[in-house]
């Protein structure tokens, strides 16, 4: 391998993380158990529309009207009757401005809540992409001193014994980045379970995607 070669790996860019951050925030803020049961107090307290009113509060009624009838058959018979009439009645209470006030009330907590989720998924992805973008960096630099070893030992074996020492060296920097890779890896590993259970019972596809084993969550 020649000398221009592993100068030029040091250079290589780093390969961007396959997962995205709005599909990810997303599916977090449909399936986190915090958000979703305030929004189910929210719409708990939602006062009735219109036409929940009306079936609610709608009722028929019979009743005689004034005056009466009367029929006579083709035998003469005469038949008297009293006329009834049919029909609803509607009375249509409008909402009360305490269950205006208690339904204004959860849904600003339903928005705080959100806010509160946004915002920590928001912090722990970039924590994960900040480790994911260190893990890429030190495999760069682990790949450099490989390299770099493999070029000495063939420069060793042609007979440059004076590159022994900067072996030795080169080995000691590999051993130190592959460590510091390993450690990368543990940490990226618990960021992504500890941001994929956010997502409450969904926990599962989020974490798949976020290790690039999903290209696509499910829909929320």
């Amino acid at each position: 391998m020649n000398r221009g070669r592993w100068l030029v790996l040091l250079w290589l860019p780093t390969v961007a993380a396959a997962w995205e951050e709005e599909p990810a925030l997303a599916f977090i803020l449909a399936y986190n158990p915090v958000v979703q049961a305030q929004r189910q107090a929210t719409e708990a307290y939602q006062p009735p529309t219109l036409t929940r009113r009306v079936m609610e509060h709608t009722a028929f009624y019979v009743r005689a009207a004034s005056g009466t009838s009367s029929t006579t058959s083709e035998t003469g018979d005469t038949t008297t009757s009293d006329p009834m009439t049919v029909g609803i009645q509607v009375n249509i209470p409008l909402a009360s401005p305490r269950e205006q006030r208690e339904y204004a009330q959860q849904a600003l907590a339903e928005a705080t809540r959100i806010d509160e989720v946004r915002n920590r998924a928001l912090t722990d992805l970039g924590k994960l992409r900040e480790l994911e973008a260190e893990r890429a960096a030190a495999q760069e630099r682990l790949d450099f001193h490989k390299n770099k070893a493999d070029w000495m030992q063939e420069r060793i074996k042609k007979g440059f014994e004076g590159d022994v020492e900067k072996l030795w060296e080169a080995a000691q920097k590999q051993n130190t980045e592959a460590a510091a890779t390993k450690r990368l890896e543990l940490l990226i590993a618990a960021q992504r379970r500890q941001v994929a259970h956010t997502a409450g019972e969904q926990w599962e596809p989020l974490l798949d995607y976020l290790r690039g084993q999903l290209k696509q969550l499910p829909e929320s």
